[in-house]
């Protein structure tokens, strides 16, 4: 994870709609970094595609 993109949480709120974009257009999630914590910000499409990777393992595991 070198090559992640990191925001702090002031950058973030302040130009919400350039990063909201970026994530959007090139799917890769945002790490907003806090004073005492992280959190990442990622697309509607990759969500899904996450969730649809962890449904397919769970039902292989049945």
């Amino acid at each position: 994870m070198a090559n992640e993109e990191r925001w702090s949480v002031t950058r973030a709120t302040i130009h919400f709609d350039e990063l909201l974009e970026r994530v959007i257009t090139t799917r890769k999630g945002v790490f907003i970094e806090g004073e005492r914590r992280t959190a990442v910000l990622i697309s509607m499409e990759e969500w899904v595609s996450i969730q649809d990777k962890l449904t397919a393992r769970v039902s292989s595991d049945l």
